[in-house]
């Protein structure tokens, strides 16, 4: 799968997620807010990795509001990977 497809595809699963997460958890809600523009983008495959993950603190930081979430950590680590453009 080359690098914008997965892009692609995790950013999918990690949409996916948050917006579950934003029915009930006003951190998701915001995080997806501030997102969304990039998930489109992305879609739109406008965005060709290595870029900065921006919003990796709110996922990956024991001290951010989403950390708690193991499934969005993890969707978030898959999609950050292929954000980044790390080497598989």
């Amino acid at each position: 799968m080359d690098q914008i497809k997965q892009l692609q595809e995790s950013a999918r699963v990690l949409h996916a997620l948050l917006t579950h997460y934003a029915k009930f958890d006003e951190d998701a809600e915001m995080a997806l807010g501030f997102m969304t523009g990039l998930f489109a983008d992305i879609e739109r495959g406008e965005v060709v990795p290595p870029v900065h993950d921006n919003y990796r603190w709110y996922f990956a930081n024991t001290a951010g509001p989403l950390f708690k979430y193991d499934d969005l950590g993890e969707a978030h680590a898959q999609y950050s990977h292929a954000l980044e453009g790390w080497a598989a």
